[in-house]
């Protein structure tokens, strides 16, 4: 009688069927996971772009004004008055994940050794049901709420 060491093909079968199985009941937290992460990080990335934008004004860099400008997928730190005139050679941009959509997003730039926005508004940043929103108020006060 000889002892044969392994697996039969039925319990890899088994193997790989459970494994499918954890795997597909974990997929929707995972992209929750994900999804609230990109949130997180959006929102971040937005609240410090408009306060970049606002500091380099109040110190006069560049002797400019500077203003924050979005487009699907990007956002862009600006010098100038306003985008369509602005100087590409000092423009900072930033990606975003497509997952999130950012909605009530207006070119904003703020004065120059003042500070103040051109205008106050409020972001709507969102991903897989879940909501943050970034305002910006008369005094140049930018706040992000969950």
């Amino acid at each position: 009688m000889t002892n044969k060491l392994g697996f039969t093909l039925i319990e890899l079968l088994i193997v790989i069927a459970i494994i499918g199985i954890i795997g597909a009941a974990s997929a929707p937290n995972l992209s929750r996971f994900l999804a609230g992460g990109y949130l997180t990080t959006t929102t971040d990335k937005v609240v410090r772009t408009l306060r970049k934008a606002q500091s380099y004004s109040l110190g006069g860099k560049q002797d400019s004004v500077w203003g924050v400008h979005y487009e699907p997928e990007l956002l862009v730190l600006f010098k100038g008055d306003d985008y369509a005139t602005r100087d590409p050679s000092f423009d900072e941009r930033f990606n975003l994940p497509s997952m999130v959509e950012v909605g009530g997003f207006a070119d904003i730039y703020f004065r120059k050794l003042r500070g103040e926005p051109s205008q106050t508004f409020t972001v709507t940043i969102s991903a897989l049901g879940d909501q943050r929103t970034v305002t910006i108020n008369q005094e140049g006060m930018v706040d992000a709420q969950r």
